[in-house]
């Protein structure tokens, strides 16, 4: 009886010192566990903080490179903005300066128009000169002495003019057969000339009309304009259109043989009216 007693106390004593080891190894192990959260805890929040301070830092960074590219980016602005007010200050004297030149210009002195007519007029003189010299033709053509020179557009016709009329001078050119013995001065002058009827001389003067153009040139050089008044056909005999009055102003009379040689053509011309006036 004895020894079941002390089995059962044995029994509930091994009981009681495995709850008791249970309940300290259940402790043992709380504590430890929560040490090791606070250790990995305190482990962790180093390197939290770090990397939020480096974040931090960084976005402070990136604040303060933007601001500095702001700043950059109002410097140009500024910088562009001073250049364009300053070409525009520079080109604001320079339109007042135009605009003076301009005014001035329109406010030019006659002077100056004075000076631009006076070399109109010598340039005018000039080109006269050597117009003159330009029409100058020689006194001699063909071993002939020359008076002058005629012109006839319509016709083709440019020759000069002999002073005399002779069988092989008629081959050659015209000739003065009547006149004052200079041309181009009042009265009236006739030139003769053969119809050939291969279309030299006056062989085409049958096809000129009333208004047409004859042009004059004396030696000197001196050019004038005819113009074709009257026009007709006559026999060999006629001579009425030789000396003729003229009313004292400068004319020519053209006369050629009609294609079959019985009749003369008959080409009439005064000086322009303006021309006229000019002597």
């Amino acid at each position: 009886m004895l020894k079941t007693s002390k089995r059962v106390a044995t029994f509930y004593m091994s009981i009681v010192i495995l709850f008791t080891l249970y309940i300290t190894v259940a402790l043992i192990h709380f504590f430890t566990k929560d040490s090791t959260t606070k250790e990995t805890i305190v482990g962790i929040n180093p390197v939290v903080e770090t990397t939020a301070t480096m974040n931090y830092q960084e976005s402070i960074e990136a604040i303060i490179e933007d601001k500095q590219k702001e700043t950059v980016i109002q410097e140009k602005r500024e910088g562009i903005s001073r250049d364009m007010t300053q070409t525009v200050r520079e080109q604001k004297p320079r339109e007042k300066t135009q605009e003076s030149v301009q005014i001035q210009t329109n406010i030019a002195p006659k002077d100056k128009k004075e000076d631009i007519t006076k070399e109109e007029i010598e340039t005018k003189e000039i080109k006269q000169t050597t117009e003159k010299i330009e029409n100058s033709i020689l006194t001699e053509y063909k071993g002939f002495l020359t008076v002058g020179k005629i012109e006839i557009p319509q016709t083709g016709v440019d020759i000069p003019i002999l002073n005399q009329v002779t069988v092989e001078g008629m081959n050659n050119a015209p000739c003065l057969l009547y006149g004052t013995g200079e041309l181009n001065q009042n009265g009236n002058n006739l030139i003769v000339g053969h119809n050939f009827r291969n279309g030299t001389i006056f062989s085409n003067n049958k096809n000129l009309r009333l208004g047409d153009k004859i042009y004059i040139t004396t030696l000197d050089g001196n050019r004038l304009e005819y113009t074709i008044y009257n026009k007709f056909i006559t026999t060999a005999e006629d001579v009425s259109y030789i000396k003729r009055d003229t009313n004292n102003r400068p004319e020519i009379t053209l006369s050629c043989c009609t294609d079959d040689d019985e009749y003369r053509i008959i080409i009439l011309a005064r000086l322009q009216i303006a021309e006229i006036m000019g002597q």
